[in-house]
């Protein structure tokens, strides 16, 4: 039982940083200051799971940040899908 409630905080805990790691993606692809979309990608990268992280080279663009943006939103997605599922078959 107590390993099922620990499992249940983990993903909470997952679903409420893929929700505030969605929200940083969005500001992130409306930002204009490149200066700050670099800040916010470093954020975000942050708290991505360590298997998930990118390596942000020294000379950043525009088109690498949008591209970068776009593959760890599909990789939050399939784990958003994983978890759901996982959670669906413990019932």
């Amino acid at each position: 039982m107590k390993g099922a409630i620990i499992q249940q905080m983990t993903t909470m805990d997952t679903t409420i940083n893929h929700a505030v790691i969605a929200r940083l993606i969005e500001d992130c692809y409306k930002e204009e200051d490149m200066d700050k979309k670099v800040q916010i990608l470093y954020k975000i990268n942050s708290l991505l799971p360590k298997t998930c992280c990118v390596n942000i080279p020294s000379l950043i663009t525009n088109d690498y940040i949008d591209t970068t943006l776009y593959r760890i939103e599909q990789n939050i997605h399939g784990i958003t899908a994983s978890t759901w599922s996982q959670m669906g078959n413990q019932s």
